[in-house]
């Protein structure tokens, strides 16, 4: 029996499908292995207070270093704005939590999710204000304030319950089930595969050859500078020893990881030069090539 052609279901847009995927890693998997992640993972010292302070301090540190580099540069104002989203966006929560788990096992996703706690806040109340400034704002794009995006946005606010609801069993008489550590061994790194796929359809490499300078420059800021100066500062506070290094390796493999995906969408919304942004995004994601055996190998050593 013949099928008609003209009769059969068109296929369902790439865009519809990436968002669906992005949905799915961010309100389904992620919070299983958060909640999975804290209920196993030992949160009794307070020293752990340091991690988000330290999260927040990657993000100010490498923009503004993005802004040091563009002056020296001599960038315009929107390629300085993307510098500076090059900067402060940290791929910490895909690539960053995958390496921690690879390298330093499933008790660092809770480790790494106290020091991306105040991710989000950082972007909305800093980074996006301070782009916007070096640009000039789409008039398509809503105006909302800062406190009502986190407030509303149900990917922020399932991330914190799935932590609140995993303390609360830490700290519980409940044991977690022994499938649970089984489970997040595929959980975590298929998040990260889910979510690295739809920054293929984003991209545009031939770009890369104009923006080298500017992209190797964003590269000495993001595996140099910054965690240097965040891991040297987390061992002067303490936390070289604590779980046997294991925290100080979460902090120096989160603070040289390069640009987030989602520094791509501030140049896009307000105007700042998006090769760059794009540019610097593929030459330092590339670069992990190169940054993640020298990680490897001193977190061996931690």
């Amino acid at each position: 029996m013949l099928v008609d052609a003209h009769r059969l279901p068109l296929a369902w847009p790439i865009d519809k499908m990436i968002k669906a995927l992005i949905r799915i890693v961010l309100l389904g998997i992620n919070p299983l292995v958060l909640i999975g992640a804290f209920w196993f993972v030992d949160l009794g010292d307070t020293s752990l207070i340091y991690l988000p302070i330290l999260g927040i301090c990657t993000l100010i540190l490498g923009g503004t270093l993005g802004i040091v580099a563009a002056k020296l540069l001599k960038l315009n104002r929107p390629q300085t704005g993307s510098m500076f989203v090059t900067g402060a966006f940290v791929n910490i929560g895909s690539f960053g939590t995958l390496f921690c788990f690879l390298f330093l096992g499933e008790a660092s996703v809770a480790f790494a999710a106290l020091f991306r706690l105040f991710e989000e806040l950082i972007y909305y109340t800093v980074a996006f204000p301070i782009a916007k400034a070096y640009g000039s704002s789409d008039e398509n794009v809503k105006k909302k304030s800062a406190l009502k995006k986190i407030i509303t946005d149900p990917f922020i606010m399932i991330t914190f319950s799935a932590i609140v609801i995993g303390g609360t069993l830490n700290v519980s008489p409940l044991e977690r089930p022994e499938f649970y550590g089984s489970l997040n061994q595929v959980l975590v790194p298929l998040s990260s595969f889910l979510l690295v796929i739809p920054v293929g359809f984003a991209m545009r490499f031939g770009s890369v050859k104009g923006y080298l300078k500017e992209s190797f420059s964003a590269s000495v800021i993001k595996f140099l500078l910054v965690p240097l100066t965040i891991t040297s500062t987390a061992y002067f506070l303490g936390l070289g020893d604590m779980h046997n290094g294991m925290v100080l390796g979460v902090i120096l493999i989160l603070s040289a990881m390069p640009p987030a995906v989602s520094s791509l969408v501030p140049p896009q919304l307000f105007k700042l030069d998006v090769d760059l942004a794009n540019s610097s995004w593929l030459v330092n994601t590339g670069l992990l090539i190169v940054i993640l055996p020298i990680l490897y190998m001193i977190v061996s050593l931690l």
